[in-house]
């Protein structure tokens, strides 16, 4: 398998400049990206943010691209059943959230549970999960605006996952991570949950 990166050539999908009104960026910005890939003969593309992996599978088609895109969580449950990815499990009592781009927008459900019960984890569902999983408040373009009125969707949602009295709420998107990251802190529940990507966790388990 051959692997490689775009480096410093990578830019934003775009998806949160289409999603707060802007289209020319946006326009410009696919365009771009898939020159630069096509442009390097790109078969298949892994993604480690859903909200890019939803915008490369379904809005990129409209401008031609045509790579299998792949979010990173399906990919690594593939290296898993292969025998290629190979972790040596270690007890983590655990909740996970359902990101919104992976979960009600390409019904990916199962592959990120996979993974967290392959690492060790115990899996403890927060009451609001899968279809019915709550928003981090970061999409839409949210996560480049503040909130002002009522309380904060990303600490609802952290606190939804401390009431399972797990101690890591685990997430499979960079914009979530990031909202939940400053959800306990607001919340002051820092010493009690502590958000991880899924890819930190097996980092730590790889043989």
């Amino acid at each position: 398998m051959k692997v490689g990166i775009l480096g410093k050539e990578e830019k934003c999908c775009g998806e949160p400049m289409r999603k707060m009104g802007n289209e020319y960026l946006y326009q410009g910005l696919a365009a771009e990206n898939i020159e630069t890939m096509q442009g390097y003969g790109v078969q298949k593309v892994v993604t480690s943010c859903p909200h890019c992996f939803n915008t490369l599978d379904k809005d990129y088609r409209d401008l031609g691209f045509e790579a299998d895109v792949l979010t990173y969580t399906v990919f690594l449950q593939e290296l898993l059943e292969s025998g290629r990815l190979r972790l040596d499990a270690k007890a983590l009592s655990c909740t996970y959230h359902d990101s919104c781009y992976l979960g009600r927008h390409n019904d990916i459900y199962d592959a990120p549970r996979n993974l967290i019960k392959a690492a060790g984890g115990d899996l403890i569902e927060m009451e609001k999960s899968r279809m019915e999983a709550f928003c981090c408040s970061a999409g839409g373009g949210r996560i480049l605006a503040e909130e002002n009125i009522g309380e904060r969707i990303n600490v609802q949602r952290v606190m939804m996952a401390n009431q399972t009295g797990a101690g890591t709420l685990i997430s499979n998107c960079p914009f979530c991570l990031t909202m939940f990251e400053d959800g306990v802190k607001v919340a002051d529940i820092e010493n009690a949950l502590q958000p991880r990507d899924i890819a930190e966790v097996l980092a730590e388990r790889i043989v």
